[in-house]
């Protein structure tokens, strides 16, 4: 038999699109065997609601080619960067056999990404970065122009651009957990990350959310693979696709109305007295977007609000994106991805389940997590096409495909 290789991809397939497929296949092309994807659950990093419940996209995911989808858990699905590539990572490592972490970047250059990685590693980068964030910039811009100064443009320049920065931070990750994952990147291609332009069948996952908002399920069939269109078809059949963008918006502003400052000063990545100005907000605002206006600035981005929001919404505490995974959940496998599960029992240092009853029971940290993570599940769902009742994260069950 030949030696099973399995690959990490990080995903949110929010849709899952022809430009994942051509990840996957490439992925397979550079010889892995196997595909676990780890997926953002009903909440994704820049702030809100999923285009399809978690159970949706995962299925889509494996029709197209992914062996195995595991969730990853809302308080780093809803994150800044770096957190989201400390949960991603922590997860994957946690099956104990993916040999391979797989990933997209507008560089295509792995040698340009590891040395924007070690430049971010550096003390001296941390400190120039805290030194520029008194002239009011955002982070992002004050560490960009930190590896500037001290490790040139070319290598600044990675971090200008969202792909190359997630690469960035799973680089990171890999370097301070001394993992053995090697790291393997593909060039994006076609349209660019939220470009407004379909580049022939390539469309960014922006511009197709874009599109299921305003027209019929059918106007992103030449972006999508055709086995994730036959998901999405059935899934709209159920009333479980698409999510309307802003149908949870009168729910957002009626608990932030309720919230006291104290409350909103828990929440995760907050700081220099950010819940003030999102409490007064909060009372001001008679829309979301109206909401998000308020609060930004110049030193505040747009993602970082709308994460702030939905995260008070959810009741996301801030203290525990800091704790690492506590385990791996199956959203959905193919039967090569029960090899996968097969040869994590026997290398996994986490508990491995689909089952949310199970996971509960592997300590404080992962019944919180799992509770916490249903819950979002239970509000996602008022949102759908067709409302769900509560308790789907316990009674999901997943089908080998």
């Amino acid at each position: 038999m030949a030696q099973m290789v399995v690959a990490g991809i990080v995903a949110e397939y929010n849709p899952f699109h022809n430009g994942h497929a051509y990840l996957i296949e490439a992925t397979r092309a550079a010889g892995a065997t196997h595909i676990v994807a780890v997926m953002s659950g009903d909440f994704i990093q820049r702030g809100g609601p999923a285009c399809a419940p978690k159970a949706v996209r995962a299925n889509a995911a494996v029709a197209c080619g992914a062996d195995l989808v595991v969730e990853l858990p809302l308080p780093y699905a809803m994150a800044t960067a770096e957190r989201f590539a400390f949960g991603a990572i922590g997860v994957l490592d946690g099956l104990g056999c993916v040999g391979v972490l797989s990933f997209g970047s507008e560089t295509g250059d792995l040698g340009l990404l590891a040395r924007a990685a070690e430049a971010v590693l550096s003390p001296c980068c941390d400190e120039l970065t805290k030194h520029l964030l008194a002239e009011g910039v955002t982070y992002a811009r004050a560490r960009q122009r930190a590896v500037e100064t001290l490790y040139g443009e070319a290598v600044a320049e990675v971090l200008s651009s969202p792909n190359n920065t997630l690469a960035v931070e799973y680089l990171r990750q890999i370097f301070l957990r001394g993992l053995r994952m090697q790291p393997f990147t593909v060039q994006r291609k076609g349209a660019l990350h939220d470009a407004g332009q379909a580049d022939g069948s390539f469309a960014s996952a922006s511009l197709l959310r874009s599109l299921l908002d305003l027209e019929p399920l059918d106007a992103i069939a030449r972006f999508v693979p055709p086995e994730a269109m036959e998901v999405y078809r059935s899934a709209e059949s159920d009333g479980l696709f698409p999510f309307r963008p802003h149908s949870l918006d009168t729910a957002v502003l009626s608990a932030l109305r309720q919230m006291a400052p104290e409350t909103l000063a828990s929440l995760p990545d907050l700081s220099e007295g950010l819940e003030n100005r999102l409490y007064t907000a909060a009372r001001q605002a008679v829309s979301l977007d109206g909401l998000l206006s308020l609060v930004k600035t110049k030193r505040y981005p747009l993602s970082r609000i709308r994460r702030l929001v939905w995260n008070a919404y959810l009741g996301v505490p801030g203290n525990l994106m800091q704790l690492p995974p506590p385990y791996v959940r199956i959203l959905s496998s193919s039967r090569r991805g029960v090899e996968i599960l097969s040869k994590s029992s026997r290398t996994a240092q986490l508990p491995v389940s689909h089952s949310a009853v199970r996971l509960e029971e592997k300590g404080e940290a992962a019944a919180q997590m799992i509770r916490l993570c249903a819950r979002a599940s239970d509000l996602y769902a008022l949102g759908l096409p067709a409302v769900q009742p509560c308790g789907g994260d316990y009674t999901h069950k997943i089908s080998v495909k």
